[in-house]
């Protein structure tokens, strides 16, 4: 059979591959000097000295990408991990002995996952728009700008515009972090010096527009200086310097975002006649009116329950429901981070459900605008979207699809214990798929022994493996 779909074979080494291979080890033949501190010898083949593991592969775990890739590959684990919690109502956290403040958030939690179909559909659609802010007539037409700019410096600008754009949207959530991080810096303080910084932290206002000038100059002139002063002093080059690290930056996240910033880098961009083509004239202040009156939150399509999971996820990871739990609460929450990250190409959204009585997990991979070559028009771009749902007392489906102008190719795993429906699920899809006007060219409905790889699937999240990797 054809492999329309153009699933690849699966990167060796990510996801749950390496239990696949083979388990004889190669003999290490490489010199390790003897560990002496109190000298200094030549470089052997220590992986501390070589990052040996990173080397081999090709890839350093120590880089950033090396960490994503590493944080991919836990995302099977996660996914079970809250498929149990969900199946089983989370007894296996209530019965680790909580607080009553825990268990009143799990029974809202499980209370707001209670849908009916309808519901659902609207559930959905939220999810999906909340997980890309950069949605809208506005980016619509700077997509189109990028497809079309023959410019460097045009596609620079568009770019950096994105770049101030997405930190202004996420202010408020910077300003969450750089506190969390002054919180945490404290716990590392001498007692005077904690009092120091805790009195210059409690001048922080909370985040807004207007308040952002006010921040950014406390954080610049006054709390960023006097925690390099108690470094100099005590010369602490321990954990409290790479949180000292992470707070500039994340400041300097914070100032990029700034509202004039925004403006001025849209405003830059009508120079170039690609962009004027697109958009008509607008001066500063209409430009300004716009982007002033976004209300982030609900452009994102934030949601009470997204909130209330969070919530529940950092208890956990705090250690409030059982120290027993805290791994698979720290499992889950570096699952959610990962869709923030920089080198995630796909969109990729988790729902968990419980549809008129049954709990449901599901994961959504979805490309937009894959270009591997899915479909039969050269150069043509399709929707390629990879679905994973477990759902209780049923089993785990995967469904794999392309979709280009009207056209469809589909591939669905089933679990072993509907073999005898096979018939009936496959003339339900083509009824679906009939009934809302796809044309299906390409459908397979097979008993899945083994689930689809998000790697195979789209192995373009694995690109940057073989690029220059850094450390901040």
């Amino acid at each position: 059979m054809s492999n329309i779909l153009k699933i690849s074979t699966p990167i060796s080494g990510y996801e749950n591959n390496v239990s696949k291979q083979d388990p004889q080890m190669k003999n290490d033949v490489g010199i390790k000097n003897p560990v002496n501190p109190d000298k200094v010898v030549r470089a052997d083949s220590r992986a501390e000295y070589g990052n040996e593991r990173g080397v081999q592969q090709g890839l350093s775990y120590e880089s950033n990408f090396g960490n994503f890739v590493r944080t991919l590959a836990n995302i099977p684990r996660a996914s079970e991990i809250m498929s149990k919690m969900l199946f089983s109502g989370m007894r296996n956290v209530i019965e680790a002995g909580i607080g009553t403040g825990m268990a009143e958030e799990i029974h809202m939690l499980l209370g707001m996952l209670e849908m009916d179909p309808q519901k659902l559909k609207e559930f959905l659609k939220s999810q999906m728009n909340g997980s890309n802010k950069m949605k809208g007539s506005l980016f619509e037409l700077l997509r189109g700008v990028m497809k079309e700019a023959g410019s460097v410096e045009l596609k620079a600008g568009i770019l950096d515009f994105l770049k101030k754009y997405n930190d202004m949207s996420s202010g408020k959530h910077i300003m969450t972090n750089i506190k969390g991080e002054l919180k945490e810096i404290e716990s590392y303080m001498f007692r005077n010096e904690r009092a120091g910084l805790q009195r210059l932290t409690q001048q922080l206002l909370p985040h807004s527009q207007e308040n952002m000038e006010k921040n950014i100059k406390l954080l610049k002139s006054d709390i960023i200086p006097f925690l390099g002063n108690y470094i100099s002093e005590t010369r602490n080059l321990g954990k409290i310097r790479d949180l000292i690290n992470l707070l500039t930056f994340n400041t300097s996240r914070y100032e990029n975002g700034n509202l004039d910033g925004v403006v001025d880098a849209f405003k830059r961009l009508s120079d170039f006649p690609a962009f004027r083509r697109h958009f008509a004239s607008m001066d500063r202040a209409e430009i300004r009116e716009l982007f002033q009156n976004i209300d982030f939150d609900r452009a994102a399509g934030k949601e009470e329950w997204s909130e209330q999971f969070l919530s529940l996820l950092r208890m956990g990871a705090e250690g409030k429901a059982g120290i027993e739990n805290k791994e698979d609460f720290m499992t889950l929450l570096h699952g959610m981070l990962i869709n923030e990250s920089v080198y995630m190409p796909v969109l990729h959204v988790t729902l968990p459900f419980i549809l008129d009585g049954t709990p449901v997990f599901s994961e959504i991979w979805l490309d937009p605008d894959d270009s591997s070559g899915g479909g039969e028009t050269p150069g043509e771009s399709g929707v390629k979207l990879l679905l994973k749902f477990d759902m209780k007392e049923v089993g785990f489906f995967d469904i794999f699809c392309y979709y280009e102008e009207g056209k469809m190719d589909l591939l669905l795993h089933y679990p072993e214990n509907l073999l005898p429906k096979e018939k009936e699920i496959r003339e339900g899809i083509a009824d679906i798929l009939k009934k809302n006007g796809m044309e299906i060219r390409y459908l397979a409905v097979e008993q899945g022994k083994e689930s689809i790889p998000v790697s195979a699937a789209f192995p373009q999240i694995y690109e940057r493996r073989n690029m220059v990797n850094v450390t901040i």
